[in-house]
C-alpha cells in the first residue's frame, strides 16, 4: 500500500489532489508548525486581470509555536470573510461550465461554522474528494503521534503509523532531503509523483499553472475535472 503525506492547504491545487488520488492512505500533517503566508491559509485563483489571492483569517494562540491543528478561524473580528470569498468566487467564475454544480458545494462549506482551521481544511478536502470520486483514506498525524526530528525519521514514522510499505513523495523539498538509501535499507519503497502539468479551459491567457483546484472545478464539468485530476500525474519508482 502507498502512503503520501502533506500539510493541509486551503483549497489546494490539482497536484495535491492527484497525489492524494495516487495514494491508498493520505496523512495530513496537522501537528506541524504553521507558516505565515503559505498555502495553508491562502491560495490563488484567476480573475480578469490575472492572479488573485483568497485567504482565511487565522489567529495563532501559541504564537510562532502554534501547530496547524491549533489555528483558530477569526470569525469574530473578520466575521464576513467567508461571504466576501463567496462573492469573489461568484464574480470571477459565474458562467463557467462547472459553476452551477460546484459552487453550491463551496457555498455550503464556507457558510458552516468552524472554529478550528483544521476542521474546515478537512471538510474542504473530503468534499472535493467526494466530488471527484477519490476514495483515499485520510488520517491525521496528530492522531497517530507521527513526528520526526529529521526528514528520514519522519518518513519512517509515516510508513510505520500508516501500515504502508511504500511512500509517495511529491514535488516539494522531500526529494532533496530524504536519504533514499537509508529508507530503502529499512525495508521501505520510495516513489515519486511524476506530475504532467495538465491544461484545461481558463478565461485568460497565457495558461496559469499551480492555482487552486477551484479554477478547474468552476471552469470544467465534473466528469472532465475528475479525469484531469486523476490523469495529472503518475507514480514513478525512485
Amino acid at each position: 500500500m502507498i502512503v503520501a503525506a502533506h500539510q493541509p492547504h486551503y483549497f489546494p491545487w490539482i497536484g495535491y489532489f492527484n497525489k492524494l488520488y495516487l495514494s491508498d492512505v493520505f496523512m495530513l500533517m496537522d501537528n506541524m508548525n504553521f507558516t505565515n503566508n503559505s498555502y495553508i491559509n491562502r491560495n490563488r485563483i484567476i480573475n480578469s486581470k490575472g492572479i488573485q489571492y483568497i485567504n482565511i483569517p487565522l489567529s495563532k494562540p501559541n504564537g510562532i509555536h502554534t501547530k496547524i491543528n491549533e489555528l483558530v478561524i477569526e470569525n469574530t473580528r473578520q466575521k464576513n470573510w467567508n461571504i466576501k470569498t463567496l462573492r469573489t468566487l461568484s464574480h470571477n467564475y459565474f458562467g463557467g461550465k462547472g459553476f452551477p454544480e460546484f459552487y453550491p458545494i463551496v457555498e455550503d462549506i464556507l457558510l458552516k461554522k468552524f472554529d478550528l482551521y483544521i476542521d474546515l481544511a478537512i471538510c474542504i478536502e473530503k468534499e472535493i474528494m467526494d466530488f471527484l470520486g477519490i476514495n483515499t483514506k485520510i488520517i491525521l498525524a496528530s492522531e497517530t503521534n507521527t513526528t520526526g526530528n529529521k526528514e528520514n525519521e519522519l518518513i519512517i514514522k509515516i510508513m510505520q503509523n500508516s501500515g504502508c510499505n511504500s511512500v509517495l513523495l511529491g514535488l516539494g523539498a522531500s526529494l532533496n532531503y530524504v536519504d533514499f538509501d537509508f529508507v530503502k535499507n529499512e525495508g521501505y519503497e520510495l516513489l515519486s509523483q511524476e506530475y504532467l502539468y495538465p491544461k484545461y479551459y481558463q478565461k485568460t491567457e497565457p495558461f496559469v499553472q499551480g492555482v487552486s483546484i477551484l479554477d478547474l472545478l468552476f471552469n470544467e464539468n465534473r466528469n472532465d475535472a475528475s479525469l484531469i485530476v486523476k490523469n495529472a500525474g503518475k507514480v514513478k519508482k525512485i
